[in-house]
């Protein structure tokens, strides 16, 4: 009910709900030019609260807030102009009384709202640079708040705007005081639009100190790097910054960097993110598209096998981090969440599917803060069962050397891939071929691991025939020795096809 209730304390959901009410199905005379009569717009801007100021206007399209809202209502299809009259749409009623749905209906409305927020009003207001690309560049800020895990300081996100601007608009060669003009209108008419989001209760807006993550990535060397993004850059964030290519002036865009590393780190800053029911809703659009769109939160209440399946397959490191810690704090104390899910990754390694056992324990290892995922394989080098896995993960993150293995564990280590290089391979063609690919020196490696001490020793038997079928029609196709590697039995079990 909390969506609901956030829904229902919006600023515009209460002003569209008493707009629509006040038209009424009878509705209300309008002008020729379909705008409300003055009489009529000054009660609803008394009656609504848009904060217009009254004086001296004498056309309601001088009330900008008013328009706003009444355009805003009529993208939202819970009005329409007809005949003369402004009607509440008959068929909207049942989101009228429903605050959510309301809420959704006006927030995708505001995909259709660029003349209404930041269109010419008179002869004097010639349209920014927004304006031509306002559907696009709107979808990109929002996805890019959706992608952070920290609140986007203005000044980054105005910068990361204007090099959009400069790639979409081929600014380089124009004089600078023009385009500073012209980023300037821009930056205005999206605070326009960043403020109709705040009202609505998509966005929220304060003041603090920007996450030092902002200050990792360099512009600059972004510009010169082409595509390739900054290590730990959200993709949303990169499809902003990435469009601009090669900088034309490296040592403007140096400059432009240092005013914003100076801005971000002078004091408190203007910071930006989505609400709870903006982040629902930018999530919406994004699974509408097609797009992969994990909800951090969602999925405290799985077990623990999906859960790491899950974080594999859909979230990015920070969101998984965060998604993790929220589940083991609803999960009862740290150590008995945690045995959860190592418990769930034992039970995936008894299964024969050693590769998503695999996946599951690094993506766990990876999310655990503070060197909590190392002193776990660590852990889980002495276990019966785990061993493999653990073993192969920290050899993986070069946090285990070959010279700190015992023998053993060389074995171990080694079955273990091939294990899953049989799995990966995908039936028993595929896995025969697969061991052929190998060479001749993988003959050995096979020998030793099936003789290892891997807790899968029915695999290992499987491993054993498959090898020795692999081998023995590579003999007879070649004119080998036909004996070698011969196989003495179809034994095994069934593995993952």
């Amino acid at each position: 009910m909390r969506f609901e209730a956030r829904a229902e304390a919006s600023t515009i959901v209460a002003q569209l709900r008493g707009l629509a009410e006040w038209a009424g199905r009878e509705g209300r005379v309008v002008t020729a030019a379909g705008r409300l009569r003055m009489v009529d717009a000054r009660e609803l801007v008394d009656a609504l609260g848009t904060g217009d100021k009254l004086e001296g206007v004498r056309s309601s399209a001088d009330l900008p807030c008013l328009g706003l809202l009444v355009e805003w209502a009529k993208k939202a299809r819970l009005v329409r102009v007809t005949k003369g009259r402004l009607y509440a749409v008959a068929k909207a009623r049942p989101a009228l009384a429903d605050p959510l749905q309301l809420w959704l209906s006006a927030f995708d409305a505001c995909f259709e709202l660029r003349q209404a927020l930041i269109g010419p009003r008179g002869g004097w207001h010639v349209e920014s640079m927004l304006f031509d690309v306002y559907d696009e560049m709107l979808e990109d800020v929002l996805n890019t708040l959706y992608s952070l895990p920290y609140p986007m300081p203005w000044p980054r996100l105005r910068d990361s705007v204007h090099l959009a601007y400069r790639a979409r608009f081929q600014l380089d060669a124009g004089p600078d005081l023009q385009h500073r003009m012209w980023f300037e209108h821009a930056d205005r008419d999206l605070r326009s639009v960043l403020d109709a989001l705040v009202d609505l209760g998509a966005v929220e807006r304060e003041q603090e100190m920007a996450d030092p993550v902002f200050l990792e990535a360099d512009l600059s060397d972004l510009e010169d790097s082409g595509p390739e993004l900054p290590a730990g850059m959200p993709q949303e964030l990169g499809e902003l910054l990435g469009v601009m290519g090669t900088a034309a002036d490296p040592a403007a865009a140096r400059e432009r960097d240092r005013r914003l590393r100076e801005e971000l780190t002078a004091g408190p800053v203007e910071l930006i993110r989505l609400t709870e029911l903006g982040t629902r809703a930018v999530r919406q659009r994004l699974l509408a598209a097609g797009r992969d769109a994990p909800l951090v939160g969602e999925l405290v209440q799985a077990p623990a096998a999906g859960l790491l399946g899950v974080l594999a397959e859909d979230y990015d490191p920070e969101a998984a981090r965060t998604e993790l810690a929220g589940w083991m704090s609803a999960h009862g104390e740290r150590d008995a969440s945690l045995r959860q899910l190592t418990d769930a990754v034992r039970t995936m390694a008894g299964t024969a599917f050693r590769t998503r056992a695999q996946t599951m324990l690094d993506v766990l290892a990876a999310a655990l803060p503070d060197g909590e995922g190392e002193r776990l394989l660590s852990v889980l080098r002495g276990d019966a069962v785990l061993a493999p896995l653990a073993l192969s993960a920290l050899a993986h993150r070069e946090l285990l050397s070959p010279a700190d293995m015992a023998d053993t564990e060389h074995l171990l280590v080694l079955a273990e891939s091939l294990l899953q290089l049989v799995e990966l391979a995908g039936g028993r063609d595929g896995a025969e071929e697969a061991l052929r690919a190998q060479g001749p020196e993988a003959r050995d490696a096979v020998a030793a691991a099936v003789d290892s001490a891997h807790p899968d020793q029915a695999g290992l038997e499987e491993l054993r025939h498959l090898a020795a079928r692999a081998w023995r029609t590579s003999a007879i196709r070649h004119g080998g020795l036909r004996g070698r590697g011969r196989a003495t039995g179809r034994g095994g079990r069934k593995r993952r096809r």
